[in-house]
């Protein structure tokens, strides 16, 4: 968990660099985390986007994720072993958005497998230096099902962001996966509303690639490509 900002920015920017840096062709396939990090797992979604989670060995059991769309790699988050928001960082331009410790709720993933509901309350400071309040729940909505042979439940979820003087800036919601093996979310479908601007999403998982099968690590997401220009939503 981080307690300072340096640590959590330091390998940040290692990472950062080992996605978009110079490689050579073969390199530039497969998604290599650096030293000290192993990548445990390759997700393909839809809407054309390919997720790399991943742990190091300087940050415990915290979890790491990269997102990579066709046109490279967007978007880089951290959780803890409660799935709790720690940092994360858009791509390739670099700003962080950094959760604020202790949380008021923090999330629980014990909880939430445990009695099926969980909130969270919490506060985080983007990178222009904003900090906002984020609300919200999830709740499991159903028995275990499938994706490509990965058991996980099914989720619903409604997040609020306000201002710090309790302006609401944004809402997002919708249905997720979360998965009791790897202790996270994965994306479902949903809504996000900002400044007006709702944008639906679509980022089921398709595929769970591990260690050794065909797929893993390869940086080029192959679900519905080429049809739509990807929207930022929150994600975990």
């Amino acid at each position: 968990m981080v307690r300072a900002l340096g640590p959590a920015l330091a390998l940040g920017a290692v990472l950062w660099a080992a996605a978009v840096g110079p490689v050579s062709a073969q390199e530039a396939r497969l998604f290599t985390p650096p030293d000290g990090c192993q990548t445990y797992l390759t997700v393909q979604h839809r809407s054309c986007r390919v997720e790399h989670h991943f742990t190091c060995s300087d940050t415990g059991t915290d979890r790491w994720r990269i997102a990579y769309e066709e046109r490279g790699p967007v978007y880089m988050s951290r959780i803890d072993d409660e799935a709790q928001w720690i940092s994360s960082r858009s791509l390739p331009d670099g700003g962080d958005t950094r959760t604020l410790l202790p949380a008021k709720d923090p999330a629980s993933m014990t909880e939430l497998l445990e009695q099926g509901y969980d909130s969270f309350d919490f506060e985080q400071r983007r990178a222009d230096g904003t900090v906002e309040r984020v609300v919200g729940e999830d709740r499991i909505i159903g028995e275990a099902i499938a994706i490509d042979g990965e058991p996980l439940f099914q989720t619903e979820f409604n997040v609020t962001f306000y201002t710090r003087s309790g302006e609401i800036i944004g809402t997002y919601g919708g249905r997720e996966y979360v998965s009791a093996t790897h202790r996270r979310f994965f994306a479902g479908q949903g809504k996000s509303i900002f400044g007006g601007v709702e944008n639906d999403f679509n980022r089921t998982p398709r595929e769970f690639i591990y260690p050794g099968e065909p797929g893993f690590a390869a940086v080029e997401p192959i679900y519905d490509c080429g049809v739509m220009m990807s929207q930022w939503v929150p994600l975990r």
